[in-house]
């Protein structure tokens, strides 16, 4: 085998840090429409942290911990006509965390966030937010699947439910 016959992982075409402080302008019900990003698209496992894991998560975050602060989407138009479906890949764990804590719903190191005295400094912390611009369904079923069998991995029975979603997209 040869080093180049590896398949890549896609690189994505837009990268940007996206602040906590500004998440819900990106996500949230009020937010800028014109992408219409999808948060949890059939092909998610849905909400599984505990409000423990998330509010360790949150800690990781403001003690300035940047390992898994990525946030994968993907719009097959993004940067050209913007034709959707703008979709979450990766990230609804984090994305649904720092929501909660910032609204006050989950406390970090017993506080809430309307607690702290200096609030946090514009840009930190902050996610990395990709956007990729995969043409087909089938290609966004199969990055997930990259995503989510060599990491922190899911269970087998949510990469047998998106396996079933790719074949039934393939046909």
């Amino acid at each position: 085998m040869k080093f180049r016959d590896i398949p890549q992982f896609p690189t994505a075409g837009y990268v940007v840090n996206v602040s906590w402080r500004d998440l819900e302008r990106r996500v949230g019900e009020d937010s800028d429409t014109r992408y219409g990003l999808i948060l949890e698209p059939d092909y998610q496992r849905g909400h599984v942290w505990t409000t423990g894991q998330q509010m360790a998560f949150v800690e990781y975050g403001l003690m300035g911990g940047e390992k898994s602060m990525d946030i994968t989407t993907n719009c097959p138009g993004w940067m050209d006509d913007f034709r959707g479906p703008y979709e979450l890949v990766d990230g609804l764990q984090r994305i649904t965390a720092v929501r909660r804590f910032m609204s006050g719903e989950i406390r970090a190191f017993g506080c809430l966030f309307s607690e702290f005295e200096d609030k946090m400094d514009y840009i930190r912390p902050s996610f990395e937010w990709r956007v990729l611009n995969l043409a087909t369904r089938v290609e966004v079923l199969k990055l997930y699947l990259l995503l989510n069998t060599g990491g922190v991995v899911h269970s087998a029975e949510e990469i047998s439910r998106v396996k079933k979603l790719l074949e039934v997209e393939k046909s």
